[in-house]
């Protein structure tokens, strides 16, 4: 990606999180009473604050991992991870936001699984991912995991309506020049976890994302597949 992708992207995701901190602000404004020394505030509103806290956290995220790649300053680094358990962590650090909007999540894993992955990229994948899936989906989640084809699959899916044609036609993810400037739709977080997925690899074998709608809940299904790596050093 050239220097003139990245500041395309960085301008993007400035706008994007102006967009999340201008809703914040917002929210905010309403809590306060015109009383001093009082405050109301609502269980819809916190989870809008929970959610465009978590989008603004995601934008910089993605923003460090594509300046790091941009700069030579971070090489994965493939260490032999319990698949259940980078599961079970992104369920957990997820779950306020999911209660605050009554989403229940099921994790489907085998709790021997283990898999060569950059533990760093993949936890920036999930969440990124499932900030997007609480906000769609109508009140459940799956997370799995599963070996097919000697790769690793790991799905996200939901309830809800599912993705919309446009984003199931895109086939350039890791195309910034493909990235939509329409506010709310700027394509930033897939071409993310497309880069995360293309940055598993080991020779002619790449990690890639799938998107789909249907799933086991009829919504939307969010796929990384991942081949088998050496391991590339042993963990700290």
């Amino acid at each position: 990606m050239s220097q003139l992708d990245f500041m395309t992207v960085l301008a993007i995701s400035i706008h994007d999180m102006k967009n999340s901190l201008n809703r914040v602000l917002g929210v905010l404004d309403d809590f306060v009473e015109t009383d001093p020394g009082e405050c109301r505030c609502d269980a819809q509103a916190l989870g809008q604050l929970q959610y465009e806290a978590r989008r603004v956290n995601d934008n910089l995220v993605q923003l460090l991992t594509l300046y790091r790649k941009e700069t030579g300053l971070h090489e994965p680094r493939f260490l032999p991870l319990s698949v259940y358990d980078l599961l079970e962590d992104a369920w957990l650090g997820n779950k306020p936001l999911m209660d605050q909007r009554g989403v229940v999540c099921a994790l489907a894993c085998d709790s021997e699984l283990e898999w060569a992955l950059d533990r760093e990229l993949i936890e920036g994948l999930l969440d990124n991912v499932l900030t997007n899936t609480v906000r769609y989906s109508d009140g459940r989640i799956r997370l799995s995991a599963r070996v097919e084809k000697d790769a690793l699959v790991l799905a996200v899916e939901d309830d809800g309506p599912g993705y919309p044609p446009a984003m199931l036609a895109r086939r350039h993810l890791l195309d910034s020049a493909a990235l939509e400037r329409r506010q709310g739709h700027t394509g930033l977080g897939l071409h993310f976890c497309a880069l995360v997925a293309d940055s598993h690899a080991e020779g002619a074998q790449r990690g890639f994302i799938e998107l789909s709608n249907g799933g086991c809940w009829g919504g939307g299904c969010f796929q990384l597949v991942v081949p088998r790596l050496t391991p590339s050093g042993a963990a700290d």
